[in-house]
């Protein structure tokens, strides 16, 4: 049994994102056939380092979650609302060396150049895109056994 740690960008705290990325993902464990397990981590939107002046706290919180990650899933199309969370994500990611997935849910055309340009893969919304995507494009050495 693999169980795959995925660290969740920012947006998906909101409203129903969680419910909504876990539906998808249970979906594919089902539908898939095979063992695929998941758990998510991310740095609360309640977390007090967002309200710090400073992004050191906040890039280090990111850092110590993404690091433990086999990748990264972000909701393509929010990057203008979400950028401050977005750029230090992306700049995790980049570092950690850490794969991020894009979800496009939307019409490409929402879709900012950065975030096409930070993603390793862009999928549709769509459980089985998701799945293979992470299962192709994840640090194998992050995947729990």
């Amino acid at each position: 049994m693999a169980t795959y740690p995925i660290f969740l960008c920012h947006v998906w705290s909101i409203e129903d994102g969680m419910e909504r990325i876990n539906s998808l993902m249970a979906d594919y464990a089902r539908k898939s056939g095979t063992d695929f397990q998941y758990e998510f981590r991310s740095v609360s939107k309640d977390d007090p380092v967002q309200f710090l002046r400073s992004n050191k706290a906040l890039i280090d919180a990111i850092e110590t979650q993404m690091n433990e990650c086999c990748c990264v899933v972000l909701l393509a199309g929010v990057y203008e609302e979400y950028k401050r969370w977005a750029n230090i994500e992306f700049d995790a990611a980049r570092k950690l060396k850490v794969p991020l997935v894009l979800i496009q849910a939307a019409d490409p055309k929402f879709t900012s150049y950065k975030e096409k340009r930070a993603a390793d893969v862009i999928v549709g919304w769509n459980e089985t895109e998701l799945g293979e995507a992470i299962e192709k494009f994840a640090k194998k050495n992050k995947i729990i056994k």
